[in-house]
């Protein structure tokens, strides 16, 4: 399987999410699981769900530069390890790996 080295992502589809003045709460309805994310998660969290056709670690690191004022690469190493740890617990999805009928089709 052709690996991408700066992968697009996407909120999985099965997760809805709601914002407070501490960050979100996202809720997988598949699993029925609830999730907690801080502000700054929350902040990575927004970026990636207001950008349907997917958004790089590029672009987010773009977005939270103008937010936090700490080294590119610490923020570049810091989101990567967030939307991992999203991406481990089935929240986010790469773009070129996303489940649903056109997916199986291709399969097919």
């Amino acid at each position: 399987m052709k690996t991408d080295a700066n992968p697009m992502w996407l909120v999985s589809p099965d997760v809805r999410s709601t914002y407070s003045d501490d960050g979100a709460v996202l809720l997988d309805i598949r699993k029925g699981l609830c999730y907690s994310l801080n502000q700054v998660a929350a902040r990575i969290w927004s970026t990636v769900e207001a950008s349907p056709s997917g958004v790089d670690l590029h672009g987010l690191v773009d977005v939270m530069e103008a937010h936090y004022k700490i080294s590119h690469e610490q923020l570049e190493r810091d989101i990567d390890e967030c939307v991992s740890k999203l991406e481990n617990m089935g929240l986010v999805q790469r773009k070129d790996f996303v489940h649903g009928p056109s997916a199986a089709r291709a399969w097919g």
